[in-house]
């Protein structure tokens, strides 16, 4: 049985400008899955198919299942760090408010 986090092989059977469906087969059954295109890459996806091609098989990272629908949602950035932006820098909230935040800012 399928688990979130797991690492499986799909197999890509149609794509669609929001995403690519595939398959992926689990002790002789085929469950159907979604590749949505915000989980191919963390930066601009201007077409599927430069990143995924039909037929071509992937690993991907298991991230939902909807176990009533034999369905699974699917993660193709999840395994490669290159398809991930850097952590973002984070603003640390002060007791001076806006004023300490904007020379924040401006300092950088």
């Amino acid at each position: 049985m399928l688990e979130k986090g797991q690492k499986v092989k799909a197999k890509i059977t149609a794509i669609v400008n929001y995403g690519a469906f595939c398959e992926v087969q689990e002790q002789g059954e085929i469950i159907k899955g979604l590749i949505h295109v915000s989980e191919i890459s963390d930066y601009f996806v201007k077409s599927v198919d430069d990143f995924l091609k039909l037929d071509d098989e992937y690993e991907v990272e298991v991230i939902e299942l909807l176990k009533e629908k034999n369905q699974v949602k699917l993660s193709f950035k999840a395994i490669r760090p290159e398809q991930l932006k850097p952590p973002e820098t984070k603003i640390k909230e002060t007791k001076s408010g806006f004023d300490n935040l904007k020379t924040s800012v401006e300092s950088k």
